[in-house]
């Protein structure tokens, strides 16, 4: 076995000895003492991983070096792959912690298998290597001249090199998406490092051995050298990462911007050139300057002859800012950032604006007296100003009882003080009365308590109970009385809590049946214009459209000709198989494509107004429709949705069109697929025979006679629909979709199809859960001397 685990190169011991004491040195690198289980648990890993793998490098550098390996130097070995194996799942785990990202237990059980792989890999080349050295495949041996490069190499590429990529994928990621600057800064740089790292410990270790067949300068290389010491540097740049972050995400962070911000006196940090990196409202303020021109500035343009050549530094210092001379006592401070940089913080405290503010308060004082003397003027004012308060408050309830709407106030213990006469007649007289708390409503307790005026709008039906918007519009749709009120809750804001409050119910229900008659016909409107024009495009649009269709049909039966021609002898039999499949496509686009011709008769025969007889109808299996449907979507089904046709009986006919229940089908289904486009879901087809034995009455559909009927449901697990939504689905051009993704013709172009196929229909819809129509066909009668199916 030409391989040395251990090199006898002194410079290979040494760098492992520098590499363990730079270990054990980090946390006084980081310019504080602060103990190695103080950091967070990965950063702790790595640095034991560090450790580990220092010391069983330099144990057998001293003692099992060169190129006979001993079941010392095996064992050793063994050790440190326990070690490296999970350096992979602790850069992993510290980019969770830093991206808050929720630790996953898939993780965890990655990291012991590795473990374990290493062990086995161990024991297995102390106690019997030819197990491995002899693995063969097709007559190969793989392992016989490299052993433990390939296999430990392997174990490398399986546990370190996918959770250290993903890593820096996520790294990279966050500092992309991220609107801090500072944090993206730091991850990025922290990423460029890693990476920089990562491709030297690669080219050396991997690369170059196997460029030169594992002879570099008659030496054979040591396995994963270059990436023991690279783990080392990248240990120090996570610590400095940890600590550069920390001081961005820590709430210590926060509070001191807070706390800055409600300083009267400046602060001002800047980096040690002299830039202005942050600054509180007071300096800017105090330089009259915004916080984006001071941070163009230097701190020596704003205060000349500045030192800041001591960590701490105290002194009284003169400042002329803006022709005015002020005296600070100014506080500067050297604050770390991260492991390496560092900034300052500069307190100013104006010294003169506190001798103003003393000479103000004296002012204020003598002003103060000067106002107790006009009070007593005042109070002879106020006097005279009660009589008049008593004739505009008669002339405020005068006011208040004309006011159209109810009109009501209740004191702070919730007591009716004042109602006028439209408020009487509705709910009778409340004065000096209070309501039960079970029928005091949230907005009337949030101006009450909160001192928040609150508006709301109430239904209520026609015993003027209140009622949900939902039920308000079923009730609109069925023609059933409701009422609707706007309710305005108003506090008079006092020193102190609960408050007085005034309420006004207007009654809208004229004006909203006026708006949406209103809504209706301009609807109406908008949908005729629109159809005219619809028209006039789509007679230009399906004459030409007709001829390409024409030329896609005739290339279509072209291809099958040729296909249908090729002896089954003149290929093989997998590219045959492929022919047939490919002939069966064809077929299916030649379908579609005379379905749209026949499509684009229909428009243009209505377009000319021709009167032409009405399509035959045929008795079919409409199981062979809902096939060929399914077949269709399945081509551009999105991943996330499956389709399931558990319940589909196959011995019902109806009669119609097949080519208005492909329609049908299809509009409905692209409708749920759209409605589950995000979060998935399952796309459910079902036929089966069902018997109503008294008449089924649904809101937003007519009502069903009782009998037997072919009942079709098409059920997706989607968005659902609001009532406000559902009633107007079957709109023409409505639609939920984003402009570019729908004209709103599929529903009513299927509501017109079902009626024409005198059909019936229901729709159950529920928010967040999903929506589903059931469509009702009349069974026809099994004549086989009239049956027949369409083509699939």
């Amino acid at each position: 076995m030409p391989e040395i685990l251990y090199s006898s190169s002194p410079i290979s011991t040494i760098l492992s000895a520098i590499a363990l004491l730079l270990t054990f040195l980090i946390p006084y690198m980081l310019g504080q003492k602060v103990r190695i289980k103080q950091f967070p648990k990965p950063i702790y890993q790595l640095l034991l991983i560090c450790v580990h793998w220092n010391t069983g490098s330099l144990i057998g550098n001293m003692f099992f070096s060169g190129p006979n390996i001993g079941i010392g130097a095996k064992i050793t070995f063994g050790l440190q792959a326990i070690a490296w194996v999970q350096l992979g799942n602790a850069i992993y785990h510290i980019c969770e912690q830093n991206l808050t990202i929720k630790r996953s237990n898939f993780w965890r059980l990655l990291n012991a298998i590795g473990g374990a792989s290493a062990i086995a890999v161990t024991v297995i080349f102390c106690i019997k290597p030819s197990i491995i050295t002899d693995f063969s495949v097709f007559g190969m041996r793989p392992f016989h001249k490299y052993p433990f490069f390939i296999s430990y190499s392997i174990l490398f590429f399986l546990f370190v090199f996918p959770e250290t990529m993903l890593s820096l994928y996520k790294m990279l990621r966050s500092s992309m998406q991220t609107s801090d600057k500072d944090a993206a800064q730091i991850r990025f740089y922290m990423v460029a490092s890693f990476i920089f790292f990562v491709v030297i410990s690669f080219f050396m270790d991997f690369l170059i051995p196997i460029s030169f067949s594992f002879n570099v300068d008659g030496h054979f290389p040591v396995f994963l050298q270059w990436h023991q010491y690279s783990t080392v540097i990248l240990t120090i740049l996570c610590c400095q990462y940890f600590t550069s972050i920390s001081f961005k995400n820590k709430s210590s962070h926060w509070l001191l911007k807070n706390l800055e911000a409600q300083l009267s006196d400046s602060t001002i940090h800047f980096l040690p050139d002299g830039k202005i990196v942050d600054s509180n409202p007071a300096a800017q303020l105090l330089f009259k300057k915004s916080e984006s021109e001071m941070n163009l500035c230097r701190i020596q343009d704003l205060i000349p002859d500045i030192k800041y050549d001591i960590e701490i530094r105290e002194e009284t210092k003169d400042v002329v800012i803006n022709d005015e001379r002020h005296t600070f006592f100014i506080s500067l401070f050297k604050v770390r950032v991260t492991l390496t940089t560092y900034m300052w913080m500069i307190l100013l405290s104006d010294q003169s604006n506190s001798l103003i503010y003393r000479q103000r308060i004296e002012s204020y004082n003598k002003q103060f007296a000067d106002y107790k003397q006009d009070l007593i003027r005042y109070q002879d004012r106020l006097d005279s100003s009660e009589k008049k308060f008593k004739e505009q408050n008669n002339l405020s309830l005068a006011l208040i009882n004309a006011l159209p709407f109810q009109f009501w106030s209740k004191n702070e213990q919730g007591v009716y003080m004042t109602q006028n006469i439209t408020d009487i007649k509705h709910r009778g007289n409340q004065i000096q009365t209070t309501d039960n708390s079970d029928k005091i409503s949230s907005y009337e307790k949030q101006a009450r308590e909160l001192g928040i005026p609150s508006i709301y709008t109430s239904y209520e039906d026609e015993d003027h109970n209140e009622i949900s918007e939902e039920e308000a519009n079923n009730r609109i749709h069925n023609h059933k009385t409701i009422f609707i009120y706007r309710n305005q809750f108003i506090p008079i804001i006092a020193n102190q809590q609960p408050y007085k409050i005034i309420g006004l119910k207007q009654d809208l229900t004229e004006q909203r049946r006026l708006e949406r008659e209103r809504d209706l016909l301009r609807e109406q409107k908008n949908i005729h214009s629109r159809l005219e024009e619809l028209g006039t495009m789509c007679g230009a649009f399906a004459h030409d459209y007709k001829n390409i269709l024409g030329s896609q049909i005739g290339f279509s039966e072209l291809a099958q000709e040729i296909l249908v021609s090729i002896p089954e002898d003149a290929v093989p039999k997998k590219e045959y198989e492929k022919l047939g499949k490919v002939n069966s496509f064809i077929g299916e686009a030649t379908k579609a494509a005379n379905r749209a011709k026949d499509s684009l008769n229909e428009m243009l025969n209505a377009l000319r107004e021709k009167t032409t007889t009405a399509p035959e109808t045929m008795v079919f299996s409409p199981f062979l429709i809902i096939e060929d449907v399914v077949k269709k979507l399945q081509l551009t089904l999105p991943s996330n949705i499956h389709i399931s046709t558990e319940i589909v009986d196959p011995d019902l006919k109806i009669s119609g069109l097949p080519a208005a229940l492909d329609r049908i089908l299809t509009n409905l289904a692209n409708n749920a697929i759209f409605a589950m486009k995000s979060t998935g879901g399952t796309l459910t087809f079902r036929l089966e025979r069902e018997t109503l034995k008294n008449t089924l009455v649904l809101p937003f559909s007519d009502a069903i006679e009782k009998g037997t009927y072919a009942k079709f449901t098409i059920a997706d697990t989607g968005t659902g629909m609001d009532s406000g939504t559902l009633e107007r689905i079957f709109s023409p051009f409505f639609t939920t979709k984003a402009p570019g993704e729908g004209l709103g013709l599929g529903l009513s172009s299927a509501l017109r199809l079902l009626k024409e196929g005198k059909a019936h229909f229901t729709v159950q819809t529920t928010l967040g859960e999903g929506t589903k129509f059931n469509l009702y066909w009349d069974i026809a009668n099994d004549q086989p001397e009239n049956a027949s199916c369409p083509p699939s």
